[in-house]
């Protein structure tokens, strides 16, 4: 059975969207616990990016039982990460320095901050 998680960031819920309720003459869903709403446009969207997921993962099936291919199955998983939160190639490349010169000169009982 496909589903959709739906993370709500206005409350922090999550709820689930089952194909049942994916159709495009539906209104756009709510959050359950909060009740922020969806725009229409990104509704639709995310119908077709539900039913073209879930007919890739059937073809992978029927694939594999009828020619004897590779069974794979898709899952879409999405951790989004605030711009602010983000480490940049610079602070990346600092802390592999910083990491290199641990692994190099380990001094026991010391934290990675007495290297910054």
């Amino acid at each position: 059975m496909d589903y959709l998680k739906v993370h709500c960031f206005h409350c922090g819920g999550k709820f689930e969207l089952y194909s049942r309720n994916m159709n495009h003459n539906d209104k756009p869903p709510i959050c359950p616990h909060c009740l922020a709403g969806m725009n229409k446009t990104q509704w639709e969207r995310l119908i077709d990016a539900y039913y073209t997921i879930s007919e890739v993962n059937n073809d992978f099936r029927k694939y594999h039982q009828d020619r004897g291919e590779s069974l794979f199955q898709v899952e879409l998983k999405n951790h989004y990460v605030k711009p602010e939160k983000m480490v940049l190639d610079d602070q990346i490349l600092k802390n592999l320095d910083i990491l290199e010169d641990i692994v190099k000169h380990p001094v026991p009982n010391r934290n990675i901050e007495d290297y910054e």
